[in-house]
């Protein structure tokens, strides 16, 4: 099973950078100090460099970080729905199932070189 990376968000317009503040379903939103501020389709603010969701252009208690043991990298995952990698490059997860050796009584139809 590998893990899920969405495609990276094209924008047509640089977003506004809006910082959230509270909890859900009651989040404060306000933009951010710098007037100039947008969000790059790195995730990262370019005037002030905080993180912030690529597709909404939030960043704050909206963001949920989680850490990839071992990898150097970062998932985010927005409260609109968006998720991406921050650091190294995506890393892709093998189940037991798919390293097994093919155990079928005769020859089958499916390609496993390519699982």
């Amino acid at each position: 099973m590998a893990v899920a990376v969405q495609e990276p968000v094209v924008q047509a317009k640089p977003l506004r950078h809006l910082k959230v503040t509270g909890h859900a379903p009651a989040f404060g939103y306000e933009p951010c100090e710098d007037v100039s501020c947008t969000v790059g389709s790195d995730g990262r603010a370019v005037s002030c460099g905080r993180e912030a969701c690529p597709a909404c252009g939030c960043s704050g208690t909206n963001l949920t970080a989680f850490g990839l043991e071992g990898v150097g990298a970062t998932r985010l995952r927005c409260t609109c729905g968006y998720d991406w990698l921050r650091g190294e490059r995506p890393v892709y997860v093998l189940t037991r199932a798919e390293l097994a050796e093919c155990t079928c009584p005769d020859a089958c139809e499916r390609d496993h070189s390519n699982e």
